[in-house]
């Protein structure tokens, strides 16, 4: 996890300097080990751009340092991992590509040259959120992975966009306002989040998952470079045993994730879904995985001993620790300012009291989520093989003047039915 920040603007009308040192401090949490700025102008002295950087070291522990930047001025600041960058670089490399680093990092600059925004995109497997300065053109490309596990928002105002890995960030600009948006709002007590790009204040928005964005002459594009495969009207099914595909799919994704120059660890359970992901690392790696898991007092509510079962059978190096009535009072201050927005399942309080024992001893995890959304965990997924039925037979009109005013007024499952009819969709910025 790092931090950046920055903004970009026609010239003599950004922010000024110490506006991108404020930036940095407040997402300083995220990246402790370096930080890092850089100012420059495009080549026909059109825009001005500042990028900001604050390092969590992964990858290239020495060669790392961001913002990073070419020769030609092309740069990069990045919060994320790219677990192909090996093979990336390595056809770079036959194309002509000279690196400096042996970092992540400088992939993604000398892919830009080579292959341009939306080749590099389509290439990148990772998860990530990075703004990229072209100075030739004058450009800001900014894109977020398909999945959304890096986050990124973005303030536009005017001819100026400003950009960070948190909220708090941008409204430290000069002239910002923390002004409410009351349709967010409504989509929060109604969904329980707030569908991107929205987000609760007026003016801010977070890049969609899958998303790219550019800022040219003050003007600000965007569009989706990746679709869920979900989202297709007919997916192919592949030859083979369904079952052992799944495993081969999820043991090559849990042997990229382990890629780093600094220890690795994981979050435990004892489910499925974390079990999984620790059997699967212990194979790759010549010691004991740690693992780290967190209980409560109350045995009905704490999974520890599942945990704890796991772990002897896998012969890991095993921590845990009890999250109390006190640690919820404790925590709960710093857990609002980390958050940003409301959070209707407060499961990240004993999630951060984790993180800390995990931090202890390792610098990354790798954890089980996402199991339930994938493979259809939730009792709410019963439901999605009738939506498209639903919405080819209710007119949109019907359901935007009858059924979704009704379903809001019913308990939580009508809320739900309300989301799976299609009453997300949404302009963009």
């Amino acid at each position: 996890m790092c931090g950046i920040a920055g903004w970009i603007a026609r010239r003599g009308e950004g922010f000024p300097a110490h506006a991108l040192d404020l930036m940095l401090a407040f997402v300083r949490h995220r990246g402790p080990d370096d930080s890092g700025e850089l100012a420059a102008g495009s080549a026909d002295g059109v825009a001005e751009v500042a990028l900001g950087h604050r390092r969590l070291s992964v990858i290239d522990l020495a060669g790392g340092h961001q913002p990073m930047a070419l020769p030609d001025g092309t740069a990069v600041t990045f919060n994320g991992e790219i677990y192909n960058h090996r093979e990336l670089r390595a056809e770079l490399e036959r194309a002509g590509a000279a690196f400096a680093t042996a970092s992540d990092t400088e992939v993604l600059l000398h892919g830009y040259r080579a292959w341009g925004a939306e080749g590099l995109l389509a290439r990148l497997n990772g998860m990530f959120a990075f703004a990229l300065w072209d100075p030739a053109a004058g450009r800001l490309l900014m894109a977020r992975d398909p999945f959304g596990q890096k986050p990124l928002f973005l303030l536009h105002r005017g001819g100026t966009l400003a950009f960070a890995s948190e909220i708090k960030a941008l409204l430290t600009l000069p002239g910002v306002e923390p002004r409410l948006d009351r349709r967010a709002l409504a989509h929060y007590f109604d969904w329980l989040f707030v569908p991107a790009p929205r987000t609760l204040f007026a003016r801010i928005k977070k890049l969609p998952p899958g998303h790219a964005a550019v800022w040219e002459r003050g003007t600000l594009h965007r569009w989706a470079y990746y679709t869920p495969p979900d989202a297709l009207a007919r997916l192919p099914m592949p030859d083979g045993d369904p079952p052992a595909l799944i495993r081969a799919a999820l043991e090559a994704a849990v042997a990229r994730h382990m890629l780093a120059d600094v220890p690795i660890g994981a979050f435990l359970s004892g489910g499925l879904d974390s079990s999984a992901v620790v059997a699967l690392m212990a194979r790759h790696t010549g010691r004991p995985v740690e693992t780290f898991s967190i209980g409560f007092a109350e045995p009905e509510y704490s999974e520890l001993p599942y945990a704890r079962a796991v772990a002897r059978h896998l012969g890991c190096r095993h921590h845990d620790t009890l999250f109390s009535a006190k640690d919820l009072i404790d925590l709960l201050p710093r857990a609002t300012w980390h958050r940003d927005a409301p959070v209707a399942e407060p499961a990240d309080l004993p999630l951060l009291l984790l993180s800390r024992l995990a931090r202890e001893s390792v610098t990354v995890v790798l954890s089980g989520e996402g199991a339930d959304e994938l493979l259809g965990g939730y009792p709410r997924d019963i439901a999605e093989p009738w939506v498209a039925g639903y919405q080819r037979v209710v007119p949109p009109a019907l359901h935007r003047a009858v059924v979704g005013p009704l379903a809001t007024g019913l308990p939580y499952a009508g809320r739900r039915l309300k989301i799976l009819a299609g009453a997300l969709g949404e302009a963009g910025f």
